[in-house]
């Protein structure tokens, strides 16, 4: 697998398989993520460290398999995670919408840089950890118990 360096596949991303792979990730996150929140119930430890391990692997899965920009796929995903946001919580999610544009997006340059030096399972390993980390942040802070 060649990968480009940042300012290339910043550059020059390939829209179609982006949006392609951006879709799937989406619609893998969400049936999964749906089956986890029916299982926990909606709250637990499920939703701070499961979702971010079906996430991670479906926008850097879909990106690798498809040929598409990871930091593009992980950018698309954010920004789907954001409109939805919004439709979900009107004026109110407008902040959460951008929240989750910039931290996906930084997953995915995290991603593209790791998988550059070691690979592309480190690199789900790492931008894992770190969306896990995120989302312990999210519920501390929120007051929730268990979910983000």
């Amino acid at each position: 697998m060649e990968v480009l360096t940042l300012v290339d596949t910043l550059a020059m991303p390939n829209l179609t398989l982006v949006l392609l792979a951006t879709l799937l990730a989406g619609g893998t996150s969400w049936l999964l993520n749906g089956k986890i929140r029916t299982a926990s119930g909606n709250q637990g430890k499920g939703l701070v460290f499961l979702t971010p391990l079906v996430e991670e692997a479906a926008k850097s899965l879909w990106a690798v398999t498809l040929g598409a920009s990871l930091v593009w796929t992980h950018l698309g995903f954010g920004l789907l995670e954001g409109v939805l946001e919004i439709k979900r919580r009107g004026s109110r999610g407008i902040a959460a919408g951008w929240v989750a544009l910039a931290a996906h997006s930084l997953f995915g340059i995290i991603t593209y840089s790791v998988t550059r030096s070691w690979g592309l399972f480190p690199a789900l390993a790492v931008a894992y950890l770190s969306h896990a980390a995120w989302n312990m942040v999210v519920v501390y802070y929120s007051g929730r118990k268990g979910t983000a």
